[in-house]
């Protein structure tokens, strides 16, 4: 049983060394990595975007549901009436207040998407500004995406200075 005590203890002392952080090898001039979602998300207006989304988001949530309670409350006015009212007529008028519900839905969704295009639309236009800049000063050949690399050298990663460069031209995005 003391052998099992001290293997065990053994095991679980080995288990938690860390390991030795991988390293790669020397830079490869010319090559560089960047990470698009890394610089969009860092940035200044990436986070600008996602704030005012987010905001954006709730305010439409709020609205429809607002509009919907109308909506759900004009359904049940209808349906305490069935019995007065024609088959067909009430069938019209549900399919009517059906059709109001789902109209009201696709347009909040076409004014969130419209304003997330059109603040990713500038945030695209500075990054590829901020990219252009950074890769002729690091003196780029190729540019590759990091996130789908196993590993790099730090060197190499031009996703900060991207960032930095996106933040010079690049403070807030204006969905509205």
């Amino acid at each position: 049983m003391r052998i099992i005590v001290l293997f065990a203890a053994f095991v679980l002392t080995f288990a938690s060394v860390a390991a030795p952080a991988q390293t790669f090898g020397p830079p490869i001039q010319g090559l560089c990595l960047l990470s698009r979602t890394g610089a969009i998300g860092a940035s200044r207006a990436g986070q600008s975007m996602q704030a005012q989304l987010k905001q954006m988001q709730g305010a439409l949530s709020g609205d429809l549901a607002r509009q919907r309670t109308v909506i759900d409350q004009q359904r049940r006015t209808l349906e305490a009436r069935q019995n007065s009212t024609a088959p067909i007529e009430y069938q019209r008028q549900y399919s009517a207040l059906n059709q109001q519900a789902q109209a009201l839905e696709q347009q909040q969704n076409v004014r969130f998407i419209t304003a997330q295009t059109r603040g990713q639309q500038q945030i695209d236009q500075a990054l590829n500004t901020a990219l252009g800049r950074i890769v002729t000063r690091a003196n780029c050949s190729v540019v590759l995406e990091r996130d789908n690399s196993y590993g790099w050298n730090n060197a190499m990663d031009i996703t900060p200075a991207v960032t930095q460069e996106m933040d010079g031209l690049l403070q807030n995005v204006a969905l509205q």
